[in-house]
């Protein structure tokens, strides 16, 4: 986990927690001691994956900012609350999908929360990537049956011969079948459309 923001009113609690993150993740998150500046660099950078709050902030509980943090980005949410406030902010957060952590809390705990954290962040950048590639395959496919289906049409081919023709025309350009597509499709909407 690269991309981490640290937001905190507190020096101490910030040091700490950098010093933390530092030794343990490997990574050095930015820190700000406001919402208005934490949002202010969530809107500079949309691939941020962790927002650590530690609560109240100069200018709100943070409380609003983690489930604006939540609700506007893509980035998970970290909230330290004082442990009394624990319960009582219990259930709103998890509908905002926030994790609440308890103030004073242990570094095993912390270690653990952050590690799932790093974790599942990972494995939905895998998992977006997969989906990304899956995109694009169907797209490809979607043009090419659009090129057979102009030739068909057109060009009085059957199914097979298109798809032939299609092969026999990326094969002789040196292209991929779905760029040789593309440029049927445009040759073919120039001549008939």
């Amino acid at each position: 986990m690269e991309k981490v923001i640290l937001v905190s009113s507190s020096k101490t609690a910030s040091e700490a927690l950098l010093d933390f993150l530092r030794g343990s993740f490997k990574c050095t998150p930015k820190v700000v001691e406001s919402a208005y500046q934490a949002k202010t660099l969530l809107d500079s950078d949309i691939m941020t994956e962790l927002v650590m709050i530690n609560s109240p902030l100069m200018d709100e509980s943070g409380v609003e900012f983690a489930e604006y943090v939540t609700g506007n980005t893509p980035a998970n949410c970290i909230l330290f609350v004082k442990s009394e406030a624990v319960e009582k902010l219990g259930e709103r957060a998890e509908k905002a999908g926030i994790i609440i952590v308890g103030k004073p809390f242990s570094k095993t705990v912390l270690y653990q929360i952050v590690r799932t954290v790093d974790i599942a962040v990972s494995r939905s950048a895998e998992l977006y990537l997969r989906n990304a590639c899956l995109e694009e395959k169907i797209n490809e496919i979607q043009t090419i049956d659009k090129a057979k289906f102009m030739l068909m049409e057109y060009k009085s081919m059957t199914e097979s011969e298109a798809h032939a023709y299609i092969e026999q025309y990326a094969m002789n350009k040196r292209k991929k079948k779905s760029i040789a597509a593309l440029a049927i499709i445009d040759k073919l909407s120039e001549q008939y459309l």
